[in-house]
């Protein structure tokens, strides 16, 4: 599929994931729960445990003030562009837009069984604009929640 030739009806640039603003608190009590947690595992003898822990604990440490990667999105005529990558508008079942405090989020959910749903940060541009390219190729839903993995991952500010 050549994307060069048909022009993009809507094009822009977002952060892969809302980027939480974390307090020297939110260290704190991290730091707690994991040493509890390396603690816990060396007390009733689950070393492995205690070693994914404080894997775990140093990574997050370590990829703490790296920045979230920006994607390039381009909804085009035949399908969407993402990262380069083009699909068929056929590839892909149905779309949400979820509303979070300060940021829109686009999920468009795969029709392929093991290709991920894509979920996209709308960054600058016009969430309405978004729906309004994308209901003349998909079926929106309007009463989507966010999954409730999902919902930790936000509360904890992972």
């Amino acid at each position: 599929m050549d994307t060069n030739t048909n022009p993009p009806l809507l094009e822009w640039t977002a952060p892969a994931k809302v980027v939480h603003e974390r307090s020297e608190k939110w260290y704190l009590v991290a730091g707690l729960l994991c040493a509890i947690m390396i603690i816990y595992g060396i007390l009733i003898g689950a070393w492995s445990l205690s070693i994914c822990v404080a894997m775990i604990a140093g990574l997050s440490f370590l990829i703490r003030n790296e920045g979230a990667h920006v994607h390039r999105i381009r909804i085009l005529d035949i399908g969407i562009e993402f990262d380069g990558k083009p699909s068929i508008w056929s590839d892909w079942k149905h779309f949400w837009i979820l509303r979070g405090e300060g940021y829109h989020e686009l999920h468009i959910e795969s029709r392929k069984p093991l290709t991920p749903d894509l979920v996209i940060q709308t960054g600058e541009i016009d969430p309405y604009a978004i729906r309004d390219q994308l209901s003349q190729y998909l079926v929106q839903i309007d009463h989507q929640k966010e999954k409730i993995l999902d919902a930790i991952i936000r509360f904890c500010k992972l």
